[in-house]
């Protein structure tokens, strides 16, 4: 197989560890092209997580290495995004684009499911996304991409407010992260050798 074929998967991950300062600094002092810009780059560093397992599994060249990164980079995309979410602040009342408590729960979450995958590899597992992390990430990208919006937009004559929709979906994201997390501990901790 050719070498270039076997790393595609690998190297998309890594073009979303790449995107992540162009964002932040898109979002740093944004005007509202920079702020489309920004979402859009998102949206696309996204799409790669998609394709990084499809190619993976159609190429069988899934990897320990891959299983590891993917969530990995997926994590620093979407943490990245909510911290600059709430660093930008509303023209209007100066409130910050997402609530902070949302933020902090779900970078609770995820540090604490990366504190049990390193367990579990101590040990000799390796912990793929479950079902329910799964759907806690779609959530979560359709969430951010929303939120990054932000600003209100008329669609087929229906003013469509993407600030509340994307806080709404991040709400239910939350729920998805909590339960997927409970899986995650339940799992590592059932199975780890405490002597």
């Amino acid at each position: 197989m050719d070498r270039a074929i076997k790393n595609l998967p690998n190297a998309l991950t890594l073009f979303r560890l790449v995107v992540i300062p162009f964002f932040v600094y898109l979002l740093y002092d944004p005007s509202r092209d920079m702020v489309y810009a920004a979402t859009a780059l998102f949206v696309v560093a996204s799409i790669t997580d998609y394709f990084d397992g499809l190619l993976a599994r159609y190429f069988k060249v899934v990897s320990d290495t891959g299983k590891l990164l993917d969530p990995l980079a997926d994590k620093l995309l979407v943490m990245t995004a909510l911290v600059m979410l709430v660093s930008l602040r509303a023209d209007v009342d100066g409130a910050p684009w997402v609530p902070a408590w949302m933020v902090v729960i779900i970078l609770a979450r995820e540090l604490w499911v990366t504190g049990l995958r390193g367990i579990a590899a101590t040990q000799g597992m390796v912990l793929s996304a479950n079902a329910g992390g799964k759907w806690k990430n779609a959530l979560q990208i359709f969430a951010i991409s929303c939120l990054l919006l932000h600003y209100p937009f008329k669609i087929l004559g229906i003013v469509v407010n993407f600030e509340a929709f994307g806080t709404n979906i991040l709400a239910i994201s939350i729920a998805f992260a909590l339960w997927s997390g409970l899986d995650y501990t339940t799992e590592v901790l059932g199975k780890v050798k405490w002597t």
